[in-house]
């Protein structure tokens, strides 16, 4: 028998004593009255006609059952879309108020966890494993332990209330996570619809159709919002370059999963190398006060430069042996070609076509395709072939790994002293530092930091390998329980001897920082 049942049993036999002793309320006579105390207490009791007072606790009870019925379905709903197994574990007969507030937030949390995983399973990722997916998987299995703590609860109010606490701590950290995992997949869908939209319209300027200038500024207003707003420049390409290519004519992107034409897995291939460029270009132009009132129209160049590479086979770009002269010859028309291109835009400017067919000349008349010389090369030309070598030396290409952004610096600045490049525009670079904002890197001491701003003392030769990072793990590896800014123009004793590879970045930051992967 249940404590309410007793409860309810005592009751009936108080009323039945109640009624054999023949109580008068007061006004009545006084002879037929029972003891004085039972009779003030009767007195000070409201008259309840229908339904009696057993009745009403009898109602309450049942109420009471159905209400932990609903839970108990309501449980096994959540238990069910968290792919959990069916157990004979039920909730207790009552839970708090607090306990009941936090079962509500559990069930919220894995509806909007269910939604993750659908947007999740929609990229199709072939890394080893995606960093998110692992995140969303252990956070999944955070909320089920939630749950079931909840299953476990005793019936006791004060023991309730003690176990939430616990699950409120549970229960926040699960909230953190998906603010995390929600933030990293805005970020990936952001970056994925600018690569997509600036590949269709590649593939319109090359076919033909009919197009205007006013969507390549748009995309080249919001690179210069974020290059002011020193945001991370990331050297990658949304799919593995490196892999090997499919044969057939339509072959799955190695990013999304969906079927692309080998048209346009090489319009997607020229935009991410032009959306790296434009990145370059619109953080080290910005100082100068000879682009000013230029800005956008130069990222505009950078958007378009190689739209010519829309011509060049697919089978030459993930070739991963050395081209032949014939192969050669084909990549090198796309100079020429995009200048064609370009200028089939409506009242298209001057200064498009000769960014678009002058990016590979070099000033000492090396390159292609006109084997132009010094005054020949315009100013944005010049500084948009700094930036073209830069980008394509960080990013990876199917014949070797990309370089580190260091390394790239340094050759691109190489080459300017070599009477390649120009020299001026190739040491607005040293803007970006060794390692540019978003960087990830190992100091000497073996912590790993991400970098979060250009180097802040004074400018020196030994400036640009000494800028700002967050430091993220100690020197044996260990995660730190919050980032530590280091400004290492400030510590002399603290360098970077390195960035890391990808990688390296899944195994050492994938646990805790999925998002910076």
């Amino acid at each position: 028998m249940s404590d309410t049942q007793v409860l309810l049993s005592k009751i009936a036999a108080v009323r039945e004593r109640l009624e054999k002793v023949q109580i008068q309320r007061p006004g009545g006579d006084s002879k037929n009255n029972g003891p004085p105390l039972l009779a003030a207490l009767v007195a000070s009791l409201p008259a309840i006609e229908e339904p009696d007072r057993v009745q009403v606790i009898q109602e309450s009870v049942h109420r009471a059952a159905r209400h932990g019925e609903l839970l108990d379905g309501a449980l096994k709903e959540l238990a069910e879309a968290a792919g959990m197994k069916a157990e004979p574990h039920r909730l207790p007969r009552q839970l708090t108020p607090r306990a009941h507030r936090l079962l509500e937030e559990g069930r919220k949390l894995l509806t909007r966890l269910r939604t993750i995983d659908a947007q999740l399973g929609s990229n199709d990722i072939l890394d080893d494993e995606d960093p998110l997916t692992a995140w969303h998987r252990e956070t999944v299995a955070m909320v089920d332990v939630a749950l079931h703590i909840v299953q476990a609860f005793p019936d006791s109010p004060s023991d309730q209330l003690r176990l939430c606490e616990g699950l409120e701590v549970i229960l926040r950290a699960v909230g953190e996570r998906v603010a995390i995992l929600v933030q990293a997949l805005e970020k990936r869908r952001h970056d994925t619809s600018r690569l997509d939209t600036l590949a269709d319209l590649l593939i319109c300027l090359e076919s033909g159709r009919p197009i205007e200038l006013k969507p390549f500024a748009e995309i080249a207003e919001a690179i210069l919002v974020e290059a002011r707003q020193a945001g991370s420049l990331r050297f990658h390409y949304p799919f593995d370059i490196q892999a090997p290519r499919p044969n057939s004519a339509d072959f799955k992107s190695l990013s999304l999963g969906h079927e692309f034409t080998d048209a346009q897995w090489v319009a997607r291939f020229v935009a991410c190398h032009s959306l790296i460029v434009a990145q370059v270009m619109a953080r080290i132009m910005q100082p100068a006060a000879e682009w000013r009132g230029r800005l956008t129209e130069s990222i505009v160049a950078a958007l378009i430069h190689d739209v010519g590479m829309l011509r060049v086979p697919g089978e030459i770009l993930v070739q991963k042996d050395p081209l032949t002269i014939e192969q050669k010859r084909e990549v090198e028309h796309h100079a020429r070609i995009g200048a064609e291109l370009a200028a089939r835009l409506p009242a298209c400017p001057a200064w498009l076509v000769e960014a678009a067919s002058g990016h590979h000349e070099r000033l000492d008349g090396t390159g292609y395709p006109n084997g132009l010389k010094e005054s020949a090369i315009g100013s944005l030309t010049r500084l948009l072939a700094v930036c073209d070598v830069y980008a394509a030396m960080g990013a990876p290409r199917p014949y070797r790994p990309a370089r580190e952004t260091r390394t790239a610096l340094t050759d691109t600045l190489l080459l300017a002293d070599q009477g390649l490049l120009d020299r001026d525009h190739a040491e607005r670079l040293l803007l970006l530092s060794f390692y540019p904002i978003g960087t990830v890197v190992e100091l000497a001491d073996g912590a790993v930091g991400l970098v979060v701003a250009g180097p802040m003392g004074q400018r020196n030769l030994d400036s640009p390998a000494r800028p700002v990072v967050s430091l993220l793990t100690d020197s044996h590896g260990h995660s730190l329980a919050r980032p530590v800014h280091l400004d290492l123009s400030r510590w002399e004793g603290r360098s970077i001897v390195r960035s890391l590879s990808l990688r390296e970045r899944k195994r050492l930051l994938g646990k805790h920082h999925p998002e910076l992967i």
